[in-house]
């Protein structure tokens, strides 16, 4: 949302005296131009973050620091808005069959020492160590090793033309995470970011061995040790940029400029396939088709979603063309599918029977995250004007566990986060880790691939995208018709920018100041 600035101009009575007036109208204009030079000449912004967090990137345990690392430490590659890789410390990144060798610029770190390939070897090591979403990205790695100082490989345990997408950990110097000040404490990590962190801890200033610097030279930090002190400092427009994923559906609203950030976290409707007629494709595209997935990101998630038109993120340039899942509600399409299994009647309350009962399931959410608990009522009462009734259960999340675990389930409402190499396995595939309930069909033809896929399961086209011998498009469009799950959103996170700043472009969960080197303060 747009700040809104309102001036009041105050007008004094004239009197008759021009020499009064004159020295008004001198003051005024003084004030204009000292305002004028002060945004012009303004070289920092203001953050938060927790003074008693650490700076580490795979230490810190609060939101706040952990989005001042990404100012602090350059990955080899970071990922756009549209999860595309551009390149950072890394000059070139190269594919061939289980091996991935990453060439590396010349780069310097913070204290003007080079970096080479001990130390990214050293911070991947960290990673993998790391309780953080990077040591969950990185499980396709089997081993990792220097070709010199400016080369790095690594070995893979499966063929993955997306692995540059996950290289995006954080890269500081070698032992550097074990300095100590005269009282013990430890210090900040030597990264080789756009920033470091000042000798008081207080502030970021600029990082002058960084390539590119742009106009903003320090980043002012205010302390904020709890969730109640960050809320504050929003609300009061204390912070020039805040960013949340809204992960518990609470938006900390802040006045100014509000731009989306694209997250790879797939809501879904999970489908026990070992409970009757769950098992056909036919009923699964009925249910999927009375679901109206734009009004659920509307009115449940407030915008803060993207109606899913496939299995993959729709911001995702490599399968925007064969995916094509209408995402609002089509009852012809339900119909349709729902007589090819024998239902063509509706019962006196509206839903649809055949001989042996009427269409009813239940669907199993956790009723802890409030908004996934009204996003599942929302789908009920959606495909109740269709003809299938769904009772909607909540659990707590251990007891929600729980069932799925032991298949005590018929549908499920979940959120999962889908590894930026686009790794879709472990909830679509029978004995994937998250796929509970999913078993494996065989489908007679793909629609959409070319040559047409045959005679062949989802599980297997996967498979064969892993050795190279299927594409994502086939894997994209298998999906679509065998429908395992039946996806409905991907959700978005919020920056919220002081809309004086301009150039606040292609932010992103990758990075979030992605273009501060062109920051600039606007001159009303």
């Amino acid at each position: 949302m747009k700040k809104i600035l309102s001036v009041l101009l105050c007008f004094g009575l004239i009197l008759g005296f021009s020499g009064c007036k004159e020295k008004n109208t001198d003051k005024n204009s003084s004030q204009e131009t000292q305002t004028t030079e002060n945004k012009k000449n303004k070289d920092y912004i203001t953050l938060l973050y927790s003074a008693a967090d650490s700076f580490n990137p795979y230490e810190t345990k609060t939101d706040v620091n952990r989005q001042l690392c990404m100012l602090l430490y350059e990955p080899l590659v970071k990922l756009d808005n549209e999860f595309n890789p551009v390149n950072s410390i890394a000059q070139s990144v190269s594919i061939e069959g289980k091996v991935c060798t990453v060439k590396l610029k010349d780069t310097l770190f913070s204290d003007g020492s080079k970096l080479s390939s001990e130390d990214v070897i050293y911070s991947y090591n960290k990673a993998k160590a790391s309780a953080t979403e990077y040591a969950t990205k990185l499980y396709e790695v089997v081993s990792v090793s220097p070709v010199g100082a400016d080369t790095v490989v690594f070995n893979l345990n499966i063929y993955d033309r997306y692995f540059a997408n996950v290289l995006d950990f954080p890269i500081f110097k070698q032992g550097s995470d074990n300095l100590t000040d005269s009282d013990s404490v430890k210090l900040p990590p030597i990264g080789s970011g756009r920033f470091k962190v000042s000798e008081d801890r207080l502030s970021l200033v600029k990082n002058d061995y960084f390539p590119e610097n742009g106009s903003i030279s320090k980043i002012r930090l205010i302390n904020t040790p709890d969730l109640e002190s960050v809320s504050h400092y929003i609300e009061i427009g204390a912070a020039d940029m805040y960013f949340s994923n809204i992960s518990d559906g609470n938006i900390l609203r802040m006045s100014g400029e509000k731009i989306d950030i694209n997250l790879n976290n797939l809501v879904y409707i999970g489908v026990n396939h070992n409970i009757g007629e769950l098992g056909l494709r036919e009923l699964r595209q009925a249910i999927s088709s009375g679901i109206d997935r734009e009004k659920i990101c509307k009115e449940i998630f407030y915008n803060n979603a993207i109606a899913a038109n496939g299995f993959f993120n729709p911001v995702w340039q490599e399968t925007k063309s064969v995916q094509n899942i209408q995402t609002t509600a089509n009852s012809q399409i339900t119909i349709e599918n729902l007589k090819e299994i024998g239902y063509n009647n509706l019962d006196k309350e509206g839903f649809y029977r055949k001989s042996d009962g009427t269409l009813r399931f239940t669907l199993l959410v956790n009723k802890e995250n409030r908004i996934r608990a009204a996003a599942a009522l929302a789908i009920a009462n959606q495909l109740k004007t269709v003809g299938i009734k769904i009772t909607v259960i909540e659990e707590t999340y251990d007891n929600y566990l729980a069932r799925l675990q032991s298949g005590d389930f018929q549908l499920y409402l979940a959120e999962v986060s889908i590894p930026d190499n686009m790794d879709i396995r472990p909830i679509v595939t029978e004995g994937g880790y998250l796929a509970y309930g999913v078993k494996e069909t065989v489908t007679e033809q793909i629609e959409g691939t070319e040559p047409p896929v045959q005679n062949t399961s989802a599980k297997a086209v996967i498979e064969k995208f892993y050795t190279g011998e299927t594409s994502v498009t086939d894997v994209a469009a298998v999906l679509q018709t065998d429908m395992p799950i039946i996806p409905i959103c991907y959700r978005t996170g919020i920056l919220f920018c002081n809309d004086s700043i301009e150039n606040v472009n292609n932010s992103s969960k990758s990075d979030i100041y992605f273009s501060i080197k062109s920051y600039k303060f606007k001159v009303n």
